[in-house]
């Protein structure tokens, strides 16, 4: 795959530290890509489709959600679109 570039919706396989675990664990997380930073990719997996939605709503914290996946920590990143 190339490099992923906002935008992007991806499926991420990673790691996660887990507590009281015996190991760390793999996750995956689905989303669209809204911000890469050096050390991580910003994935909403519930946002607007339109702008206007969002600033016409005011309530854009509430409604849309969002990880940060650390690069060091990810097995897997495929583009899905």
């Amino acid at each position: 795959m190339t490099k992923p570039k906002i935008g992007d919706i991806v499926h991420i396989v990673f790691w996660d530290h887990a507590q009281d675990a015996k190991d760390a664990m793999q996750f995956e997380m689905f989303g669209r890509i809204t911000d890469i930073t050096k050390k991580a990719y910003k994935i909403h997996y519930w946002r607007y489709v339109n702008d206007v939605d969002r600033v016409a709503d005011g309530n854009t914290k509430e409604n849309e959600d969002c990880y940060c996946i650390v690069k060091a920590a990810i097995d897997s990143i495929k583009k899905l679109e």
